[in-house]
């Protein structure tokens, strides 16, 4: 199971319907299992991995012929590169500034594909949460630069990925949402002829 619920779910697309209706921000909450493949570190670990298994049973059993050690190495290769592609021990592997650089460039990918810069005032936001990498990343539009600004976004990013970390991910992101819709319905109120111009449904990718 990922870090939401169906349940989860739900109340996170409440709590974004309630933020565009006292606010113009047009809010997507993106959920993604891994900003990027990371395969070259998986590759690294999986070849010494390889390389040590064949020398220990050239070392412990030098009666098998070398061929056989030579071929230990294919599945031992292959094990250890799938295994270091799940959960905590992919996550070993990534430097910070690599998960760091990924997250934002899924974050940019994200924001564009779907329509955040093609609002009618330019007041779309991102919240992107990344799973493996326990990153997060906000954007806002030009709009919401304006009207809002960034400053403490990266608050709401720490409280978010520390929460993630305590397993309360579904609470932390709600605590985020309330507060950017307080300070938005102040800074960025709500039109008379405000439309709901995106989905409030949570985007998987």
């Amino acid at each position: 199971m990922g870090l939401f619920s169906e349940a989860d779910g739900k109340r996170i697309e409440d709590a974004v319907r309630a933020l565009e209706k006292k606010s113009a921000t047009e809010l997507v909450v993106a959920v993604v299992p891994r900003s990027a493949d990371y395969w070259q570190a998986r590759l690294v670990v999986a070849v010494a991995w390889s390389l040590a298994a064949a020398n220990a049973m050239l070392q412990f059993r030098p009666d098998v012929a070398p061929f056989l050690a030579i071929l230990l190495q294919i599945p031992v290769g292959i094990a250890t590169f799938l295994l270091f592609g799940r959960g905590a021990l992919a996550r070993l592997l990534i430097p910070r500034g690599a998960a760091a650089e990924a997250a934002e460039r899924r974050a940019l990918e994200l924001f564009a594909a779907n329509g955040l810069t093609r609002t009618r005032d330019r007041t779309g936001m991102l919240i992107l949460i990344s799973e493996l990498e326990h990153r997060v990343v906000i954007l806002g539009d030009r709009g919401i630069h304006e009207r809002v600004g960034d400053a403490g976004w990266q608050d709401h990013v720490d409280h978010l990925i520390a929460a993630i970390q305590r397993r309360e991910a579904a609470s932390g992101l709600l605590d985020v949402i309330e507060r950017l819709g307080v300070a938005h319905a102040e800074r960025n109120p709500a039109r008379a002829d405000d439309a709901n111009e995106l989905p409030d449904e949570i985007v998987r990718g």
